[in-house]
């Protein structure tokens, strides 16, 4: 099962219409009370003599009820973000995934177990390791993905991805603009990366379950490929992304997110890719860089690049709210062996916008440890993505037809080792 934090949250719970019968009753009353006091002066309770000239006994003081004091009741929305690792698009998977009878590519097969995660939620996100630049495709150092990939994560359920990381411009700008040019059509939002000047100035918007939230997108460098007449084309926030990549243009960053507080959004999240590959640890840079945004108006701070998962926490806003970071959630498709690089986790957020003062907080939190299977571990002989919990469950009930005991113990470690690592404290209990 899911492994989760929730913080309890109170909404009104007052039946429609209780307000205006209360509003009847009280106008009922009223005139009641004031047919009464027509008829206790029409009898002469008025208090004038009468006529043996001794004043009539004291009229009756009337005490009207008190109205209730009419207050505005207001809902809170929630919604559900879910949040999902990079998309490492390597070529054995690309290969798995082509269809020689058709002469096409089907991706959506690995998603086959965790996909009703993605489809439940009201907005799903995740980053995207690849370029869409047409054939010939390619893997590691430069990707290229067939164009069915993009089309594919819109079919299990997700609306948007971030497109900005140390691969954006693995086929070159051209590549870059064709890449969003797909993403269009397949209708999948996306953020980091920009055809003109005038889309990077543009902050992204979007509606997650009626919550406007804006997405900023953010990379370290680009693998040593100069942006040139481009400088607009990928959000850099090293000024030295050639070089060291230690030079934080934080400037830069401060100047998007005021952009960003100006269009008046419920809340801004921010994607960075970042930190130093195969550590489970964030580093230095990503913990300073971290705190910037929070303070300087993110609610949402979600992070990828390193390929293995690093911790993520509830974080308290300078304004009291609750925000979220994960510095990075690991490798969520690839093809990769090293330690560690075939865990992930799908990050479900709940979050209240508060009815009344519109303010939005992260009122619930859970992960759900998923793995990636290689063909040479599974009992079909092909890629999928695991839900970790479902997959032993299913193997403890009998079921061998895509695992064995090996794999089994090798989720077992998994799971644990995932607690460790993201898991680190109690701040998400």
């Amino acid at each position: 099962m899911p492994i989760a934090w929730k913080r309890r949250r109170t909404l009104s719970d007052r039946e429609n219409g209780e307000d205006s019968m209360k509003r009847v009753i009280s106008s009922a009353v009223i005139a009641a009370m004031l047919i009464l006091a027509g008829c206790l002066v029409y009898f002469g309770l008025s208090g004038e003599p009468n006529s043996s000239g001794e004043a009539p006994p004291a009229t009756p003081s009337i005490e009207l009820p008190k109205l209730p004091e009419e207050t505005e009741q207001y809902e809170d929305t929630v919604a559900t973000l879910c949040v999902a690792g990079d998309i490492v698009m390597h070529m054995p998977i690309t290969n798995e995934a082509y269809n020689a009878s058709s002469n096409t590519y089907d991706y959506t097969y690995l998603f086959e177990q965790v996909r009703p995660y993605f489809e439940k939620a009201d907005y799903a996100v995740a980053c995207l390791e690849t370029t869409f630049n047409g054939p010939p495709y390619s893997g590691y150092p430069q990707f290229c993905a067939p164009d069915e990939l993009a089309f594919g994560l819109e079919s299990v359920g997700f609306d948007m991805l971030s497109t900005v990381g140390n691969h954006s411009l693995d086929t070159y700008y051209n590549g870059l603009v064709r890449t969003l040019d797909v993403l269009d059509k397949a209708g999948l939002e996306h953020v980091g990366t920009y055809r003109t000047q005038q889309e990077r100035d543009t902050v992204h918007i979007a509606d997650v379950g009626g919550i406007k939230i804006a997405f900023l997108g953010y990379t370290y460098g680009t693998n040593g490929l100069p942006l040139g007449e481009h400088s607009y084309a990928v959000s850099v926030y090293n000024k030295d992304y050639m070089t060291d990549g230690a030079d934080v243009d934080y400037d830069m960053m401060r100047a998007d997110l005021e952009r960003a507080k100006a269009l008046k959004p419920d809340a801004i999240a921010v994607y960075m890719h970042w930190g130093q590959e195969y550590s489970t640890s964030p580093s230095d840079q990503q913990k300073e860089v971290a705190n910037f945004l929070f303070e300087n108006g993110a609610t949402l701070v979600l992070g990828g690049h390193v390929h293995v998962p690093q911790p993520m926490e509830l974080r308290e806003l300078p304004d009291g709210r609750t925000g979220f970071l994960c510095y990075c959630l690991g490798n969520f498709i690839s093809n990769q062996h090293d330690d560690f690089t075939n865990l992930t986790a799908a990050v479900n957020l709940e979050l209240t916008k508060d009815g009344k003062t519109g303010a939005v907080n992260v009122s619930g939190c859970e992960y759900i440890p998923m793995y990636m299977l290689h063909p040479d571990a599974s009992n079909v002989k092909r890629y999928a993505l695991l839900d970790i919990h479902k997959t032993m469950q299913d193997f403890q009930n009998g079921d061998t037809s895509l695992i064995g005991e090996n794999v089994y113990q090798r989720l077992q470690k998994g799971l644990d080792d995932l607690h460790r690592i993201i898991y680190p404290t109690e701040t998400l209990k």
